[in-house]
């Protein structure tokens, strides 16, 4: 009975870990822009559109983002996480603004 129960709890805590980890591909859920985001384990953040990509540092910490800009200024967005859907809050010229992002996996 415990040779069945340990390998379940690991799996369950596995998986649980997996979903709430920012680092990966994510795709913009706006069908208007072609937009991705690719966090890295050593705290590279890529933004991908259609002619560009811009790259950034990023700390994660507790539900929030911290972004190092190209001028060395810093923001900081809320996030969750949602099965395989990331939701960034953030305010923009004093508006509220939620950008959802969909879990992609790389076939390689």
């Amino acid at each position: 009975m415990i040779n069945f129960i340990l390998p379940t709890l690991l799996l369950i805590f596995s998986n649980i870990s997996f979903e709430n980890n920012l680092i990966g591909l994510w795709k913009s859920t706006d069908d208007n822009i072609v937009k991705f985001l690719k966090f890295s384990d050593d705290g590279s953040l890529q933004e991908i559109m259609q002619t560009q990509t811009l790259d950034y540092k990023f700390k994660k910490t507790d539900n929030f983002i911290e972004i190092e800009l190209e001028n060395g200024s810093l923001i900081e967005n809320s996030f969750y996480i949602d099965a395989d859907t990331l939701t960034i809050q953030f305010f923009e010229n004093g508006k509220s603004t939620t950008n959802k992002y969909v879990r992609k996996k790389l076939a390689l």
